[in-house]
């Protein structure tokens, strides 16, 4: 053998035993899990959630650490910046990856949702749920939303709670050939409320804001917006089934690493989540909060964030939504 055929086998072989080595050693300390809202949510009980069951299956504390603030580019930015071995992860929605750079201007995300995270997995699917109120009491399905829509002299009235929201609706608008008036709203309860007292026509919100109030005959769940029906409201139908075939705008919540991350790091925590997410018990969870269980591989996340920021970065250029 040449010495320089040599060399290049013995750094091979080096290589390949640093890597089981750091696999077989992860974590060597505790691990935060930092979250980009405040505690009590849908996203901060996911991440408290998957700290548990990786904490069962990696034998090391897993530490939810709430940095909320500016839809998620906080916390985003703090773990962008952490040392890429494993011991700081992102949960983080999918707006914080694939919403925020497609509706603000220029400069102000500061971080690229490509190149600057390692994928790990995607941990939930959950929809938004199309619904109505007080104010459109007849209408019962999609499809007499719509027609509802174009029939009228003035375009319905859209409560705002995120831009992910708006991107959806916004969508639809082109979709099906109709506008709404978009109403900026702090958040899922004001939505609600003005939804409830009549102050609003129509809402897109997340199943876990909405469906507590479905009961009351109130509001009125007219389809979801995942490609598959919910478990959380299996009733509602999606809305590519109400007549606008194709249409695709779920919600998910992904787990990402800072790049640079090792490969051999990302797979022990995708075998570890992987085994958490084929969990009875965590799945019927899952199902009470209105989320279907992602899948653990680092592929399909990355796919996710690819398509999802292509899509919403054409919808808010053609619907003129930009945040300065």
């Amino acid at each position: 053998m040449r010495p320089t055929s040599w060399l290049g086998a013995v750094c091979l072989a080096w290589a390949a035993l640093a890597s089981a080595g750091a696999q077989a050693a992860y974590p060597e300390k505790p691990v935060n899990i930092v979250v980009g809202f405040a505690p009590g949510g849908t996203n901060d009980i996911l991440a408290r959630l998957i700290a548990t069951e990786l904490e069962k299956r990696l034998g090391q504390p897993f530490v939810v650490e709430n940095k909320p603030g500016a839809n998620s580019m906080i916390s985003a930015n703090y773990v962008k910046r952490a040392e890429p071995d494993g011991h700081t992860l992102l949960v983080i929605a999918s707006g914080g990856l694939t919403v925020n750079p497609a509706v603000y201007a220029p400069g102000r995300v500061t971080y690229d949702p490509v190149r600057d995270f390692t994928p790990i997995a995607q941990l939930a699917l959950y929809p938004m749920v199309v619904t109505t109120g007080p104010n459109l009491a007849d209408v019962r399905t999609l499809p007499a939303l719509l027609e509802r829509a174009r029939s009228d002299a003035k375009p319905l009235t859209h409560g705002v709670a995120t831009s992910a929201f708006q991107l959806a609706a916004a969508l639809m608008a082109a979709d099906a050939g109709i506008e709404f008036t978009h109403i900026p709203y702090k958040g899922s309860g004001p939505v609600v409320t003005d939804l409830m007292g009549g102050q609003l026509d129509v809402a897109f919100l997340d199943a876990a804001a909405v469906t507590s109030q479905l009961g009351s005959g109130r509001l009125h769940a007219l389809a979801v917006t995942t490609p598959q029906r919910s478990p959380a409201l299996p009733d509602t139908p999606t809305v590519a089934e109400s007549g606008l075939p194709g249409y695709d705008a779920a919600l998910w919540a992904g787990l990402v690493a800072p790049a640079g991350t090792p490969a051999a790091v990302i797979e022990r925590i995708n075998a570890a989540l992987a085994d958490a997410l084929a969990s009875p018990a965590l799945r019927e969870r899952f199902e009470q909060l209105g989320m279907s269980p992602g899948t653990a591989d680092s592929q399909t996340l990355a796919a996710a964030i690819q398509r999802d920021l292509a899509r919403w970065t054409r919808v808010a250029s053609d619907a003129g939504i930009r945040i300065e």
